[in-house]
């Protein structure tokens, strides 16, 4: 064989075991939100439903920003 498949065949090996070892640290590991991001979920809500349960537009995020230098403060 030459050069260029030992390596194609080696990184496909890689890539195989790669794989694999996610797809077992994926069914091990559980994964739970805090009690602080259960939180920010709720404001994100409560925000959503004031605006009348519809996404801001861009328009609407720039009259809303707070962090216009100076003037923040």
């Amino acid at each position: 064989m030459t050069t260029p498949i030992i390596g194609f065949i080696a990184l496909i090996v890689i890539a195989l075991i790669g794989w694999g070892v996610a797809e077992m640290k994926n069914r091990t590991i559980t994964f739970v939100h805090s009690e602080d991001e259960a939180e920010g979920e709720k404001e994100m809500q409560e925000a959503y439903e004031e605006n009348g349960s519809k996404e801001l537009s861009l328009h609407d995020l720039l009259e809303r920003n707070y962090t216009k230098g100076y003037k923040s403060v």
